[in-house]
């Protein structure tokens, strides 16, 4: 065993070495900026993952919907008994909660809405849309807040953002749409998919473990 395993390290070795050392002819990559000219926006990143690459993009994000899945049916048995108290710092955090709450979702709506002009997109806004309910849950309270979102509506949403971007994935590559405003719609689909994907997993391993 330990020599299979010394074989296979150093075979990973040797496949690296032979790719740092370029002994193989690489292939020219284009380049970015007549890409990102051709979508109509600035952002080369973002022509490439929401234009030359949407199918993968939508398929990362059919991956993420399947393991939001796994998690809600595979916790679902395990439930912690009684209700999550908030933790001992909630006056603080809740106070913190009023005032960051709402700069945070605009920040997030601006990650996502400028991401076909620079920095940013649809996975780093639902990122911190997450973060912004996770401030909540720990200033609140995970079951109250869950409560307060109504989390059957939250799922139907979560479908509703994958069914939609799925079209508009239609719309650019089948039928030839190149606009910015396809690039908005497209982030901010993905951002709203990530943020509720985020609340979902934290939701279930908190009332799993009985803790936020």
């Amino acid at each position: 065993m330990k020599l299979l395993l010394a074989l296979g390290i150093l075979g990973l070795v040797g496949i690296l070495a032979v790719g740092i050392a370029g002994l193989w002819p690489r292939a020219d990559f284009p380049d970015p900026d007549p890409v990102a000219r051709g979508w109509r926006v600035t952002n080369a990143v973002a022509a490439i993952v929401l234009g030359l690459r949407l199918w993968d993009t939508l398929l990362e994000v059919l991956v993420y919907v399947v393991a939001m899945v796994g998690v809600r049916f595979l916790l679902v048995g395990l439930h912690w008994k009684g209700e999550l108290p908030p933790v001992s710092e909630t006056p603080l955090l809740r106070r913190s909660a009023d005032l960051l709450l709402g700069p945070i979702l605009v920040f997030a709506l601006y990650v996502a809405a400028s991401g076909h002009l620079g920095p940013g997109g649809g996975f780093p806004a639902g990122a911190i849309l997450g973060s912004a309910l996770l401030l909540l849950a720990l200033a609140k309270g995970m079951e109250r807040v869950s409560a307060e979102l109504y989390e059957p509506r939250l799922e139907s949403l979560e479908y509703l953002a994958v069914v939609l971007l799925v079209f508009l994935a239609a719309l650019v590559l089948i039928l030839g749409l190149r606009t910015p405003a396809a690039f908005v719609t497209a982030n901010l689909l993905i951002a709203l998919e990530v943020a509720i994907g985020a609340w979902a997993v934290l939701h279930r391993f908190s009332s799993a473990r009985g803790e936020v």
